[in-house]
């Protein structure tokens, strides 16, 4: 069995390099670049020559079109910040021999620095792991400007036991930038809402930063791990009043 990887990148001269050298064992790559401005292309150029230029303002969209373009029987989703371990790859491929199955889980493992944080985490920060392994034709993106949905089909397999390694965040700084382009995104979606009032409740805010603090453990990430949960816990509240200004920056 074959295998495509599929990125998206944006402006990813910093990270992009590092993700291409672990997808030595693919078949195939492409790359969707999306507005971008950088050195990212020229770098991409050294590993594959299927890059496919656009302009598009939904995830879903842009994430649909890259997966028409991937040719092999199987497809792996990765992010331009995110790296694939020698131990995965060789997971990933046993997984694809299989007739079994037609797709599979990922966990990832989150970094801010050179620091792993692995709990406390919420979706609309940075996922746990994701649906990224899956048979060509099996998955199709939904809506979203930010972490859309999606529908996917066939069997599933067992969560694979390797994690992929995402440098999401340089530092501090760089996870603050993160959640506010993430909530301007989804400020976007907010905006064809009739009501926005359960976004903007501040019950919501409490209960949210319970979830990520104490159900999904960020006490155990330190001071890092509070901060994410606050950032967490106010997001929907901070893309509701986005959504109702006109002013929205991406």
């Amino acid at each position: 069995m074959k295998l495509s990887s599929l990125i998206i990148a944006r402006n990813e001269e910093t990270n992009i390099e590092n993700c291409l050298k672990s997808l030595y064992f693919v078949d195939e790559i492409i790359v969707i670049l999306d507005r971008s401005e950088d050195n990212t292309e020229k770098i991409v150029k050294k590993y594959t020559n299927k890059i496919f230029k656009g302009s598009w303002f939904c995830e879903a969209e842009r994430r649909n079109f890259g997966l028409k373009k991937c040719k092999s029987d199987w497809i792996l989703e990765v992010d331009a910040d995110e790296i694939i371990t020698e131990k995965l790859s060789n997971e990933i491929s046993r997984c694809i021999s299989t007739k079994k199955y037609d797709f599979f889980y990922i966990s990832l493992l989150n970094f801010v620095g050179k620091n792993s944080i692995r709990f406390g985490w919420m979706a609309c920060m940075a996922p746990e792991g994701k649906f990224c392994l899956f048979k060509n034709g099996k998955k199709n993106w939904i809506e979203g400007s930010v972490h859309p949905s999606y529908s996917i089909e066939g069997k599933k397999g067992p969560i694979l036991s390797n994690p992929i390694l995402h440098y999401m965040s340089k530092n501090i700084s760089d996870l603050i930038k993160r959640f506010n382009r993430n909530t301007s995104l989804y400020s976007i979606d907010l905006k064809n809402k009739k009501s926005l009032n359960k976004y903007l409740s501040l019950r919501k805010i409490f209960s949210r930063f319970i979830k990520c603090y104490i159900s999904r453990s960020g006490y155990k990430s330190g001071k890092i791990g509070f901060l994410i949960s606050i950032l967490s816990a106010i997001y929907p509240y901070v893309s509701a009043k986005k959504a109702q200004s006109d002013e929205i920056e991406i």
